[in-house]
């Protein structure tokens, strides 16, 4: 007899998973769209922003299962450590704090590198390594302030980790690029 489901979305043949996929995509790319047509610090406030909230929701993953993990690791150095000791645990907590250290160090990174990146293109046109280097090295320089990394110099502890995060990042976009335009990752016409 004529009955009705009623809380139901009737899609027809099509997979939910690809209209909600679909569905994504659309958005994105009018967010997008909006998003060139701002102004240069509107486009990087906005940016900088939600990489930050996706930083900050990655470190808080990550935290929480660290935070399980450590329950089965040793306590923390009693107070008759020297002091060397003591730094040395700091800056392992700063690396593997809890889920909100985890949150506000990723958000940081994310954050900061993207805003730089952002910025870049705007001004120069293009993204290409250079302005990548750039992005890692600031993001390295924030990171280290914000985790408390540095003990008694942080500023050449900042220079230091700006350098590594810049390297590193400056070579995952070479190796990306070189994948991009490999020939191994075009398929072949049929």
């Amino acid at each position: 007899m004529g009955e009705e489901k009623k809380g139901f979305l009737v899609m027809g043949d099509q997979n939910p998973l690809k209209h909600v996929e679909t569905k994504y995509n659309e958005c994105e790319t009018l967010f997008k769209t909006w998003l060139a047509k701002q102004s240069l610090p509107v486009d990087a406030a906005i940016v900088t922003v939600t990489s930050a909230l996706q930083g900050a929701a990655i470190g808080g993953l990550m935290g929480l299962t660290n935070d399980v993990s450590s329950s089965f690791s040793p306590p923390p150095p009693s107070t008759s450590l020297n002091l060397q000791t003591k730094a040395s645990f700091r800056q392992s907590q700063a690396v593997a704090g809890g889920p909100l250290a985890q949150a506000r160090n990723f958000a940081v990174m994310s954050g900061v590198s993207a805003g730089i990146s952002c910025v870049l293109r705007r001004l120069r046109g293009k993204e290409d390594v250079q302005s990548s280097l750039a992005a890692g090295f600031g993001s390295g320089v924030m990171f280290s302030l914000v985790s408390g990394m540095g003990g008694p110099n942080q500023a050449s502890n900042a220079i230091a980790s700006g350098v590594f995060f810049a390297l590193v990042q400056g070579g995952v976009f070479k190796c990306s690029a070189r994948c991009k335009d490999s020939t191994w990752t075009k398929t072949p016409h049929s």
